[in-house]
C-alpha cells in the first residue's frame, strides 16, 4: 500500500471505530438500556413521523429486513418507546409511531450529532469545508454502492 492509501485506511478505521464508541458511550449515559441499533431505529421512526412510517418503509430506510425490524420494534414497544397504530385510511397498514420517551431519546441523539458537527466545523478552516464535504460525499457514495453489490 502506498503512503496515502495507508493513511486513509488508518484514518477511516480509527474514525469509524472512535465515532461509534464515543456515540454509544455518550448516549448510554443519557439513554440507559438502549443499544445504538435501537437508538437508530428510534431516529428513523421520529424522522418518518410526517411521512410513510410503515415497517416496509422503515426497513428500507434502515437497510434491514422487515423481519429483523419487527423484532426490534416489538422490543422498543415493550420498553415504552414506540407504538404500532392501524391506519385510519387503510386498516391493512400499520404505522410505527414514537412515544414521548422516544422523542426524548431522539433529542439527545440529535444534540450529540449537533455537537459533533460543530466540533468538526470549528476545527477546519471555512475555506476547506466544501472540500471536506465533497470528499465525504464521495466516500459515502462508494460505500453505498458497495452495499448494493
Amino acid at each position: 500500500m502506498e503512503k496515502h492509501e495507508q493513511m486513509i485506511d488508518q484514518v477511516l478505521v480509527h474514525l469509524f471505530n472512535d465515532l461509534l464508541r464515543i456515540e454509544e458511550r455518550t448516549l448510554q449515559k443519557q439513554c440507559p438500556g438502549l443499544s445504538m441499533r435501537e437508538i437508530h431505529i428510534i431516529e428513523a421512526v421520529c424522522a418518518a413521523q410526517t411521512e410513510d412510517n410503515t415497517m416496509t418503509v422503515l426497513a428500507a430506510t434502515l437497510r434491514v429486513t422487515v423481519g429483523s425490524l419487527t423484532v426490534a420494534v416489538s422490543t422498543l414497544i415493550r420498553k415504552g418507546y414506540l407504538e404500532r397504530r392501524q391506519s385510519n385510511v387503510d386498516k391493512r397498514r400499520v404505522h410505527v409511531l414514537p412515544l414521548p420517551a422516544a422523542l426524548e431519546v431522539e433529542k439527545h441523539h440529535r444534540e450529540f450529532h449537533r455537537r459533533m458537527v460543530e466540533a468538526v466545523t470549528q476545527a477546519i478552516p471555512a475555506e476547506q469545508l466544501d472540500v471536506l464535504i465533497d470528499g465525504l460525499r464521495g466516500i459515502n457514495d462508494y460505500f453505498y454502492g458497495q452495499e448494493e453489490v
